[in-house]
């Protein structure tokens, strides 16, 4: 009896997770196509933190300056760079005017070095509306007009997007595809903006774009700037604020290389898996016991409550494949290890909550 209560209460668990992922599929959580015209489009600044992106700050530039945009500026700070950041910046300064390269103060104690060089980029920033975008995206398709558009035609606070992921290798492929089953089957996109509760919040420091007269009033990344998952608690104090806020899905206006590799995925993860639960440590128990390992009650249990666990995690993970623009056929080959790569990423933030410090780009990180 105990074991048919919790094989259906694992059914029921995952036919909601089915469920809000048909939701976000259906809605289409995507940038509208269209843009207003560009004289009528306010002043924008593109503000880009960097660290050791030598490798990437070329290409994001690059794309930047193929983009249309009237009133536009392109600000890069060096959060104490070791390698040949600086030298690519100014390079690309050198052909493009609108580019201006700001050096890194020193690191205030208490800050992180990601949400100190945001709170210096804003401070240097004077246009209406801000972009923060990370080195190692790429963007396209007049992203920049239809962005600043939808946020004005919405007034929107905050507008952030969770870009296309491009995975070569097969650790990435193993790893990265977690973030969007987390994201896309357990909260209906279209609630972000539609609904006031800060717990239906989300959103990727990759790209966020706020209305720069708000954020100069909240001075977002300065009152988070003790956290690692700083995009989440920014958005959460919108809507707490009573502020608009909204969280998209790239497609090919933005994309993004995330990780190279297996290992470097399960760090970057781990710093801010517990964000994504709402840093409930029994959430992320509950998801890991009831949405993935739920499986092995059902071997005890007659065979039609696996076959119907089976075809809900298919429908699922083939709907966020369809949302996420990613491959259905990789997706379910990379999924059994994926959840393996969940459970290590669990234990490294399980750790790291103890208050174990880490090193990221260089920097120890507690």
């Amino acid at each position: 009896m105990i074991l048919t209560i919790a094989g259906s209460l694992v059914l029921f668990l995952t036919f909601l997770r089915s469920a809000v992922a048909l939701v976000n599929m259906l809605s289409r959580p995507y940038l509208p196509l269209t843009a207003s015209d560009r004289h009528r489009l306010p002043s924008l600044s593109v503000l880009i933190p960097v660290r050791n992106e030598e490798n990437n700050i070329g290409t994001l530039l690059g794309s930047l300056a193929s983009l249309p945009y009237e009133r536009v500026e392109v600000i890069v700070y060096d959060d104490g760079s070791t390698d040949s950041t600086a030298e690519v910046v100014s390079a690309c300064a050198r052909v493009d005017a609108r580019i201006r390269y700001l050096r890194g103060d020193d690191l205030p104690a208490g800050w992180t070095g990601k949400n100190h060089a945001c709170h210096r980029l804003a401070a240097e920033a004077a246009n209406e509306y801000l972009l923060f975008l990370d080195a190692d995206v790429t963007v396209g398709e007049d992203l920049l007009r239809r962005a600043v558009s939808y946020a004005a035609r919405h007034r929107l606070a905050l507008l952030s997007m969770f870009p296309r992921q491009k995975m070569r290798s097969r650790g990435e492929k193993i790893v990265v595809p977690f973030m969007f089953r987390i994201l896309l089957s357990l909260l209906p996109l279209f609630l972000i903006r539609r609904c006031r509760w800060s717990s239906f919040s989300a959103a990727n420091g990759q790209m966020m774009l706020f209305h720069g007269e708000t954020y100069r009033r909240y001075r977002f990344h300065e009152r988070v700037h003790d956290r690692m998952a700083e995009d989440i608690e920014i958005m959460r104090l919108v809507k707490k604020s009573r502020l608009r806020g909204d969280t998209l899905v790239g497609r090919k206006e933005i994309e993004c290389r995330m990780y190279r590799g297996y290992m470097q995925g399960v760090n970057g993860f781990s710093r801010n898996i517990l964000t994504m639960f709402g840093n409930s440590m029994a959430f992320l128990l509950l998801y890991a016991v009831t949405g993935l390992a739920g499986w092995i009650i059902l071997l005890f249990l007659p065979l039609h409550f696996m076959a119907a666990y089976l075809l809900m995690v298919v429908l699922l993970n083939a709907m966020v494949a369809v949302t996420s623009r990613q491959r259905i056929s990789e997706n379910l080959i990379w999924l059994l290890p994926g959840i393996a790569a969940f459970y290590h990423i669990a234990f490294l933030a399980i750790l790291r909550s103890t208050g174990n410090t880490f090193e990221w780009k260089g920097r120890k990180i507690r």
